[in-house]
């Protein structure tokens, strides 16, 4: 069982992250760790929120809720499927890299 976390745990915190933001309910909650320990601003503010309303094609609310929100769905999506295409790679296929011949 720890193996299978091992192989594929990119794979759970980058689908998992894509899933948590996909189901949380923007009105009640706040992902931010500044925000939880009382700070009241960071850069990120509003990242959480708009990556949720990316995420349900919500982009007007997304892209005012923060404008990196957008471009951020898009780059969760790149790194999950990069990571599976990886696993599948090195699993079914080979070596992911090819070190023969290599000066």
């Amino acid at each position: 069982m720890l193996q299978f976390f091992r192989k594929y745990s990119e794979v759970i915190i980058w689908n998992g992250a894509l899933i948590l933001l996909g189901v949380m309910n923007v009105n009640d909650t706040s992902l931010c760790l500044l925000k939880n320990m009382g700070i009241t601003w960071c850069p990120g503010c509003g990242l959480g929120h708009a990556i949720h309303y990316a995420l349900h094609f919500e982009f007007e609310k997304s892209f005012q809720e923060h404008i990196l929100g957008i471009p951020a769905t898009l780059i969760l999506f790149y790194q999950s499927c990069k990571s599976i295409y990886t696993i599948n790679k090195t699993t079914h296929y080979g070596p992911a890299t090819n070190t023969k011949n290599v000066s």
